[in-house]
């Protein structure tokens, strides 16, 4: 079964600037922020911002001296006015593409053109382009309605932003042919018409089957779903991955998938990644354990957990001392304690992270925390006879660690409200590389000892090796940590910022890491290199995608794991 994902899909410009601005204000406004009627059509995305502190309302009785959001439809010319009035703040979020459909109207009604709006005489959108038109309006949703037209010296047709363009098209030849002095004007958004296009081209390639994601109220979503069964093929649309089933696609050999404009990439890459099992399971019985196998190492963090018992073995081998299969084990231990105790403290971001990792660790968490808890006993005793030191910063790392994402410390975070340390706190992917670094490097530097040189370039290339690692996981999940409110670097910076970053890590470190093995006659330890070169290569291939199937990129990721371990038994 082929699966492809349709160039355009998911929020469009005016939705995504607009998501952005409320998250900006939900993270560092002090009052209380409401919206005049849905932000978007897409009731997950909205269920998400209002747990967050967003308020909807349907009525303007009571907004005077609050922070009133408009939303991406635009709203009636009176009621912005009004808003402007009594509010404290009128954080206005129309779509541009809506704003200048109301300028339009709103420029040639003052010159006395009627207007004729086509659209759905019921959206949201309509009903605030109405208001512009102080010398007349008709809209017109089929052919029946061009009748209704008055008689006027000049008119002016426009368009809701997301009418099917064909549709556009009929009704304007219509109008065209009975009304004279007309100026039209197509104000159908590209977003829509990309969106339809995709499908027009999907349907000339061969698909046969069509997954349209988004709001069963969205105009634009349905009028994409329509066209899936206008032209016979198999549609559904879904508004989550959850109503989708293996059965569903048992005679599927071609599918397409599209969103509308206010599905957020999170669902999208559900939605995909569910396909994606689908397409794993048609493969035959070997292909589906193998997968299934990969999936349980990754999500439990066991593939993780081995590396950490490899790059202990590797610092040792750094420093010139023999394997110590006693400390290696220690940091097995912590690692996959540690990751289990926040997976279990942090459940809620893995749906959106991870769907098939929130359903492994929902699925096991009787059999994982408890695993955790004896993990981390075990440790400690290896760790016992190590000496205070050694015994001391391992205690402060497991204190930390275990602590780090519970609701008492979050909100004793909060509760300081001091902007830095609380940035410094939610940078969780470098708080975790440091973590790494102490438990699989400084500890067993500290035990054996070794030249400070060589503990400088032992632990600036495992920082960074699991710093590489995590943005590319924060990247994945980008859309989903912005929406829900994880900080992360992506989030913080920018994907810009953050992919100039990334790469200056890689320089950074490749050549502080060369100097420092070369000045201690570590030459071969150079090959380790390729790990960094091959986060590269990761960031590169993920950095132009909008969506992602989680697992087939968490794999690509972790992959590094492996080249780790490979190299290891090569030196």
């Amino acid at each position: 079964m082929k699966i492809e994902l349709a160039r355009h899909s998911g929020f469009c410009m005016g939705v995504r600037d607009a998501i952005v601005r409320i998250v900006t204000e939900l993270n560092t406004a002090d009052d209380e922020i409401c919206v005049y009627g849905p932000l978007i059509h897409n009731q997950q995305t909205i269920d998400i911002l209002q747990k967050r502190g967003l308020r909807t309302i349907d009525s303007l009785d009571d907004i005077d001296d609050r922070a009133i959001v408009i939303r991406t439809h635009g709203i009636p010319i009176a009621s912005l006015r009004d808003i402007k009035s009594r509010s404290s703040r009128c954080i206005n979020l129309t779509c541009p593409r809506v704003s200048k459909v109301q300028g339009i109207i709103k420029k040639y009604s003052a010159a006395g053109h009627y207007t004729i709006i086509i659209g759905d005489r019921d959206h949201a959108e309509v009903l605030g382009l109405k208001s512009y038109a102080a010398a007349g309006v008709t809209v017109v949703s089929d052919e029946g309605a061009i009748d209704r037209i008055p008689h006027a010296e000049k008119y002016i047709v426009v368009s809701q932003t997301t009418q099917d363009l064909d549709q556009f098209n009929r009704l304007i030849g219509i109008i065209s042919a009975r009304l004279k002095n007309l100026t039209i004007f197509n104000t159908i958004c590209d977003s829509t018409h990309n969106r339809q296009n995709d499908i027009q081209c999907g349907i000339k390639r061969g698909i046969d089957t069509l997954v349209v994601v988004g709001g069963k109220h969205s105009a634009n979503t349905m009028r994409l779903a329509q066209m899936g069964h206008e032209a016979g093929i198999t549609t559904f649309h879904v508004e989550t991955e959850a109503e989708l089933s293996e059965g569903n696609f048992a005679t599927s050999n071609y599918v397409l998938v599209t969103a509308g404009a206010s599905t957020p990439a999170w669902i999208i890459n559900n939605v995909m990644e569910k396909l994606y099992r689908i397409k794993q399971k048609r493969r035959g019985m070997f292909v589906n354990i193998v997968t299934r196998c990969m999936e349980f190492l990754l999500q439990t963090n066991i593939l993780s957990s081995v590396a950490a018992f490899f790059i202990t073995l590797f610092a040792l081998k750094f420093i010139g001392t023999a394997p110590d299969f006693r400390m290696a084990a220690v940091s097995l231990l912590y690692i996959f304690a540690m990751y289990t105790i926040n997976n279990y403290f942090e459940i809620e971001f893995l749906f959106t992270r991870s769907p098939v990792k929130y359903a492994i660790q929902r699925k096991y968490k009787h059999i994982l925390t408890p695993l955790a808890v004896i993990a981390l006993l075990v440790s400690m005793l290896l760790v016992a006879s190590s000496g205070l030191l050694v015994f001391s910063v391992y205690l402060v790392s497991v204190l930390l660690g275990s602590l780090y994402s519970t609701h008492f410390v979050k909100n004793l975070v909060h509760s300081l409200k001091i902007r830095l340390f609380q940035k410094m706190y939610n940078l969780k992917n470098v708080v975790s590389s440091f973590g790494w670094v102490i438990i699989t490097t400084l500890i067993p530097v500290l035990y054996y000892g070794a030249k400070f040189s060589s503990a400088i370039a032992l632990g600036i290339f495992v920082f960074s090796m699991i710093l590489l690692r995590d943005i590319v996981l924060d990247i994945i999940a980008f859309q989903g940590d912005l929406i829900f409110g994880r900080q992360s670097l992506p989030t913080m910076l920018g994907m810009r910022k953050t992919g100039r970053l990334y790469y200056s890590i890689i320089l950074t470190v490749t050549v502080i890491f060369a100097l420092l093995s070369i000045f201690e006659g570590r030459y071969r330890f150079l090959i380790f290199l390729l790990v960094l070169f091959y986060f590269g290569f990761v960031y590169t291939v993920i950095v132009h995608k909008n969506y992602y199937v989680a697992l087939k990129y968490e794999m690509l990721a972790d992959m590094n794991f492996l080249l780790f371990i490979a190299l290891y038994f090569a030196v």
